[in-house]
């Protein structure tokens, strides 16, 4: 049976070595040194940063190989869990910031409704990273 929980301290180790397999399957850098480790951050089973206008940010959604894909749906139940997160929060509107080698990420954002959207259409609050060059926003509520 697959959880979700929030991080906890005793998974520290367990994610380091997750998203360091994960940042090697690719030829660029996945994450952005100069930003602070998503272990830094108080939910780690995602990332979120409330904006104005009922407006949030997802920063990080890593899902080891093995696990991603349809059969077992852990993409999904973590992206699900954003979901209900921001309704319980009365958030109107996601967006996020990938980078354009995710291929497979771009179509998972794009079947659960997030919008490509350029970058000068981001909000003024919204933290870049300056590896990202492919951003959406979905919206939840109008």
């Amino acid at each position: 049976m697959i959880k979700i929980q929030r991080f906890e301290e005793a998974h520290k180790q367990e994610i380091a070595k997750l998203i360091h397999n994960i940042a090697s399957e690719f030829e660029l850098p996945i994450s952005n040194p100069n930003l602070p480790s998503p272990l830094l951050l108080d939910k780690y089973w995602v990332a979120l940063n409330k904006m104005e206008n009922k407006q949030s940010i997802l920063k990080s959604m890593f899902v080891k190989k093995e696990y991603r894909g349809k059969d077992l749906g852990i993409s999904q139940l973590l992206l699900n869990t954003v979901f209900d997160w921001c309704n319980s929060q009365n958030i109107h509107s996601i967006y996020l910031g990938t980078m354009s080698q995710f291929k497979a990420a771009h179509k998972f954002y794009e079947n659960n409704g997030f919008e490509k959207i350029n970058k000068n259409e981001l909000p003024t609050s919204f933290i870049t990273n300056p590896i990202d060059d492919v951003f959406y926003l979905k919206r939840l509520r109008l």
